[in-house]
């Protein structure tokens, strides 16, 4: 919340000052969001639930839970420290650092499915189920490229960060790859 300033636009002064947390609100609400989608999108994929899926369920609602506390640290490091400080640059990089452990149960998810297609609804396969995984394995890179990235520019970082919620948003309801004519996967 902006202090109480008494000088003329003080508020709107205030208020424009806040950019920083109206910033990390964004990347992680758009972020959080996604995820929301894809998993939405992922369960209505799936046919029948194992222990291994509930475990890496669990583990993904877990990291989920967890992001408003690297959301509330970048915003208050990067408002207060200035966006270029050491303190901004460890906020960006813990931000990263979460939101990479967050794929990686999605990375085990689509594993396993990849493994064991008998689990999927009828017309999604394994081979359906290992692109999931390399779309997945894309955000840990990503979030490692902002993990480097935020040790210099954390506002960079932070603009990866909406690149890759954008991404995933865009590509949430997966791709449908074709089959070959004979029905067997390439």
């Amino acid at each position: 919340m902006p202090q109480r300033n008494e000088t003329p636009h003080g508020l709107l002064l205030a208020l424009l000052g806040n950019w920083p947390s109206y910033l990390s609100y964004l990347a992680t609400f758009l972020t959080v969001g996604v995820i929301w989608l894809n998993h939405h999108g992922v369960f209505q994929r799936i046919r029948r639930v194992d222990r291994t899926i509930q475990w890496w369920n669990l583990i993904l609602l877990l990291l989920v839970s967890f992001t408003p506390f690297p959301n509330a640290l970048l915003a208050e490091y990067l408002e207060h420290d200035g966006f270029l400080s050491p303190d901004a640059r460890v906020a960006a990089a813990t931000y990263a650092l979460v939101f990479a452990a967050a794929t990686v149960p999605w990375v085990g998810i689509w594993h396993h499915l990849a493994k064991h297609p008998n689990l999927l609804e009828p017309g999604w396969d394994g081979r359906y189920a290992k692109h999931e995984r390399k779309r997945s394995l894309l955000g840990l890179v990503a979030y490692a490229c902002g993990i480097v990235v935020a040790g210099s520019l954390p506002l960079l970082a932070v603009a990866l960060f909406l690149l890759a919620a954008a991404y995933y948003a865009t590509t949430a309801g997966g791709v449908r790859l074709p089959r070959r004519r004979n029905g067997s996967a390439p």
